[in-house]
């Protein structure tokens, strides 16, 4: 019957039981003041005690802020770990174990520290020590070991975790404060992991001594609310319980210097049960109605909260794209029938969006069928192999060279879907582009391309080359008075840099067009943009496209991208980010 009611009905009948407990009233001041008393003493009383273990604690995490201060700015220590990133000879590895042991014992403290670990390059044979030096890559996928490096603090305290204690091989809670130890200090690549390990027990040692409540918990937890020690050894490691405001007095107080602190939860029960003592007498008429309202409420508030978390729930999962999610409708009233549109509306969102996933997929594979049918590279080359034996048949030589050019560049330009190719390739595909503009323009295009053999041996990023020298052959030399010059393409080893050079005695650039190409304004051409963004997109800022003038007159570019005989892929963001653009070909 009651499922039936409103909610409206529903709370007339809770306003009705709040009406029956407001005749204690009278009774209920005196014992809140006396409540709000007592909650006043305990809550100072813990103050202090907090305040207390606050300088205990943070005394003894100074101290080991010492240590780790002390040999992250040991220079002999990162002398050490910086040159063991570099393969030295065996002999040097046990000096330098021998070096990192004596540093270690000499600033470790019996008091507070119980054990220092430090991690070092996997490479070195004492990493292998498993007593004191560890391998560095043994806790490169460790979630504590990015929480570190993303960590502001200075030091950054793990959370408890067991570990064999002594020779005995008893086991003990261990908290370990970690912090990296850098080729700059502060910034660099992570050459090493300083571990200092601290008993569990010292931290819960002080936090007991806070205990001035019978039932009341204190705990130490970190900035994620999870317990690193508390006077309850079991809840290590879980987060700190929720409490009730209205029955509970919680305390917190930050640890300077740390993202640690200290939270107190004291149940206003045990303050209750003093007051009782007393109050007895008073409450006894009361009891009954009291016991009814609470009960009334109690049934009244579960009910209606249970229902509104189920819709809450259901909801959360539809965000979450979770369309077969579906709530049991057991009533009739305004929630019941928001179950009911809600079930209604996610399965029909599930069947739109399984109609629309359909249509998409067909339209895409339409296109993908359309798409590839336009471009076929066998279709392409075999019909200009059949322009070139047609011309051959008819003594039409050079259209036959055209056909075989035009060919080979469209070769060089598909190269199998690949983006990585020969150097070799690449300036072919330049050669046989000059080839045609020079039959094109009459042969007023002179070239030369010349490579040195050691750079033949790499490779490097389809097509940058192609369109600096067509820029080259149409707004250098072709906008001259006479429509003729030369073009010097080049291509030279610089250390572990390759060097391309493309060299036109056109009519130049200005200083302002210079630097337009230089800044990826709007002015750029889009060959010369989709250049860059490709370079930067395998090579990232290792590459680089300059402009200058020649002399007497003329452009230079220069392109540099480092050497590699291997096929490179992409930098992901990068390549996202190009992918959202509609970028024009080449």
């Amino acid at each position: 019957m009651l499922s039936q009611l409103r909610i409206q009905t529903k709370l007339l009948f809770a306003f009705l039981a709040l009406i029956a407990i407001s005749a204690g009233a009278v009774s209920a001041i005196v014992y809140r003041n006396t409540v709000e008393s007592m909650e006043r003493r305990v809550e100072q009383s813990t103050e202090q005690a907090i305040n207390q273990a606050y300088s205990f604690l943070s005394y003894k995490l100074n101290n080991i802020k010492d240590v780790s201060s002390m040999l992250f700015m040991h220079d002999e220590l990162n002398d050490i770990l910086n040159r063991g990133r570099y393969g030295l000879r065996l002999g040097d590895q046990i000096d330098d174990y021998n070096k990192i042991l004596n540093i270690l014992n000499s600033v470790q403290s019996g008091r507070e520290i119980y054990r220092i670990r430090l991690y070092v390059d996997s490479t070195n044979i004492y990493a292998r020590e498993k007593s004191t030096i560890f391998a560095l890559g043994t806790v490169r996928n460790e979630p504590w070991y990015g929480e570190m490096l993303h960590n502001s603090d200075g030091i950054y305290c793990r959370s408890p975790y067991e570990d064999e204690y002594g020779r005995t091989g008893a086991k003990r809670n261990i908290i370990s404060c970690v912090r990296p130890m850098r080729t700059e200090q502060f910034t660099g690549e992570v050459m090493g992991v300083l571990s200092l390990e601290i008993l569990e027990e010292t931290f819960r040692q002080i936090i007991e001594e806070t205990q001035n409540t019978t039932t009341g918990k204190v705990y130490l937890a970190d900035r994620t609310n999870r317990i690193i020690s508390s006077t309850d050894e079991a809840g290590n490691g879980t987060v700190v319980p929720l409490v009730d405001l209205d029955s509970h007095i919680v305390i917190e107080k930050p640890i300077d210097g740390t993202s640690w602190k200290l939270i107190a939860h004291i149940p206003k029960s045990e303050i209750y049960a003093e007051v009782r003592q007393w109050s007895n007498e008073l409450y006894l008429v009361l009891s009954v109605v009291i016991v009814v309202g609470i009960l009334a409420a109690v049934a009244f508030s579960h009910g209606l909260t249970r229902r509104i978390k189920l819709l809450l729930q259901q909801i959360k999962m539809i965000e979450s794209e979770n369309w077969d999610s579906q709530t049991d409708v057991t009533t009739h009233d305004e929630i019941g029938v928001l179950q009911s549109h809600l079930n209604q509306m996610s399965e029909n969102i599930r069947v739109m969006i399984q109609e629309k996933y359909k249509t998409e997929t067909q339209k895409k594979a339409a296109e993908l069928q359309a798409l590839q049918a336009q471009i076929n590279p066998h279709f392409l080359y075999n019909t200009l192999d059949l322009i070139h034996w047609m011309a051959m048949e008819r003594g039409a030589r050079e259209i036959s060279e055209v056909a075989v050019q035009l060919s080979s560049f469209f070769r060089i330009s598909l190269s199998q879907g690949r983006d990585i190719i020969p150097i070799a390739d690449e300036l072919e595909h330049v050669r046989t582009y000059l080839d045609i503009q020079n039959r094109r323009f009459g042969g007023n295009i002179r070239y030369t391309i010349d490579a040195s053999p050691e750079a033949l041996a790499f490779k490097t990023v389809k097509l940058v080359l192609q369109p600096i020298v067509e820029n080259a052959v149409l707004h250098g030399i072709r906008e001259k008075l006479g429509k003729s010059g030369e073009i010097a393409v080049r291509c030279r080893m610089h250390g572990d840099v390759i060097e391309f050079t493309v060299e036109d005695n056109g009519v130049g650039m200005t200083e302002e067009q210079m630097r337009r190409l230089a800044d990826d304004s709007s002015g750029a051409g889009y060959g010369i943009k989709n250049v860059k963004e490709k370079l930067a997109l395998y090579f990232g800022e290792e590459a680089a496209v300059s402009f200058e003038r020649a002399d007497p007159e003329g452009t230079r570019v220069r392109i540099r991208i480092p050497a590699t005989d291997r096929d490179v892929r992409p930098d992901e963001q990068l390549y996202r980010e190009a992918n959202k653009r509609n970028q024009p070909s080449i």
